[in-house]
């Protein structure tokens, strides 16, 4: 019987090695080859018989289909591994699919619970203050007998900040049934974004020989915010400072971030301004041209819709400005981002014009 050895490096005897015959017998199952039997003898030795060759020959078809079925017991293992490993990550990612499904339905639910509870606060906020505005109106008429100077002026500063508080409500109210509305929300960069609606604007600018000076740093303006709605308060935006600026002005664009990382866009239009009465009605979505000149409606306009916009997103909206003098409107956006805690809580919830 010819017993097989392995040799670990066959090249290291080589060279002294004396001449030798081999003799390969083929390990074969289902025409497959799984391994193969060298049997070496030296060619000035004894030589193998026949007999034993045969022998050989015969534990090799015997234990060819023991050794496929080896190879397939291997294969089935690490196929079973893989299975396993496969139904481990699954089962996560399942965990993990439920666990967000979870916290979207909560999420939903509180934004349901919010838009009530905000819509309930400003009811019950106008309810009174309607009353106290009619009250101070009355006693303004003198219904409640003759009033000083002093007195009619404290009034009137009593009613003029009720009405703004009234507005306020007004406001919350608008933004609770805007929190219907469809908003797709994705990551991008707001300089992108405005260097897109200059393009847009060219016709505007050229109409008034007006030329554009920006400011922006060479710095990532990136925020988690609906696109094409803020690409609508930019059109909105440039129109309004167009229309407020001059022939053959300048407009100036700024960009900047504050300490908490919110966006500061701000836009300054030289020109005549908006007068005082215009002004205080900017944001109301009741504004109505009728009425006034020609002249005055290509003044007057009315920015409801971009302040839509902008207290969606958690930003805020100012419009500065005086008969004669420049206009500059300016919003801020809070600084979100996926991954991390949102900082600008007070301009996310603060809901003030």
């Amino acid at each position: 019987m010819v017993g097989i050895t392995h040799e670990p490096d066959a090249s290291a005897r080589r060279a002294g090695a004396a001449p030798a015959s081999v003799v390969l017998i083929p390990l074969l199952s289902d025409g497959r080859l799984q391994a193969a039997i060298g049997l070496v003898s030296p060619l000035d030795g004894p030589h193998l018989s026949a007999e034993e060759i045969e022998a050989v020959r015969h534990i090799a078809h015997e234990a060819s289909p023991i050794l496929a079925r080896l190879q397939e017991i291997e294969s089935l293992k690490r196929q079973n591994q893989e299975l396993a490993e496969k139904t481990q990550r699954a089962a996560i990612a399942e965990a993990n699919l439920a666990k967000v499904t979870d916290e979207r339905i909560r999420f939903e639910a509180l934004i349901k619970i919010a838009s009530h509870v905000q819509s309930n606060i400003a009811h019950d906020l106008r309810t009174p203050l309607g009353a106290i505005r009619g009250y101070a109106r009355m006693i303004l008429d003198g219904r409640a007998g003759d009033t000083n100077d002093t007195q009619r002026e404290y009034l009137g500063i009593i009613t003029e900040n009720t009405n703004r508080v009234i507005n306020i409500a007004n406001w919350m109210s608008h933004v609770a049934d805007l929190g219907g509305q469809p908003i797709a929300v994705g990551a991008f960069d707001l300089r992108e974004l405005w260097a897109e609606s200059v393009r847009a604007a060219q016709g505007l600018f050229s109409s008034k020989a007006i030329t554009l000076t920006q400011r922006i740093p060479q710095e990532s303006f990136a925020i988690i915010a609906d696109r094409d709605k803020l690409g609508f308060a930019f059109k909105e935006i440039l129109s309004a400072a167009v229309k407020l600026s001059e022939a053959g002005s300048a407009i100036t664009a700024e960009f900047s971030q504050g300490r908490q990382r919110e966006v500061i866009v701000k836009i300054t239009a030289k020109g005549s301004g908006i007068r005082a009465e215009a002004l205080s009605g900017i944001f109301d979505h009741s504004t109505s041209t009728a009425g006034v000149s020609q002249t005055d409606k290509e003044r007057q306009m009315n920015l409801s819709s971009v302040h839509d916009v902008i207290g969606m997103h958690g930003g805020r909206l100012f419009v500065k400005s005086a008969a004669g003098e420049d206009c500059t409107l300016w919003f801020t956006l809070p600084n979100i981002t996926l991954g991390s805690e949102d900082k600008s809580h007070e301009q996310t919830f603060n809901l003030g014009r």
